[in-house]
């Protein structure tokens, strides 16, 4: 399909397609001579789409998720237990 199809497609302007392919996030392919006209495929429209799915939020995500890292140990800080509450 043609930038202005894909836009459409997409609902936004021909110029977020072209910056889109020019970033590399919406693949594309050229037909012509020298830089050619920028086709796109609806492969690669289905790939960008899928590739920009929000993230699922933690604990609802597919398949079993990697365990949070332990929260680093701040040697620096000192707790003074007497003080607590105070003020």
């Amino acid at each position: 399909m043609r930038v202005r199809e894909a836009a459409q497609r997409l609902d936004v302007s021909p110029g977020t397609v072209y910056a889109l392919v020019a970033s590399g996030r919406l693949r594309c392919y050229r037909v012509g001579m020298g830089r050619g006209s920028i086709r796109i495929s609806e492969e690669h429209l289905a790939e960008y789409l899928r590739a920009s799915e929000p993230s699922p939020p933690p604990g609802q995500g597919r398949g079993a998720e990697a365990p949070a890292p332990p929260h680093p140990r701040l040697k620096h800080l000192r707790v003074r237990r007497g003080d607590r509450g105070a003020g």
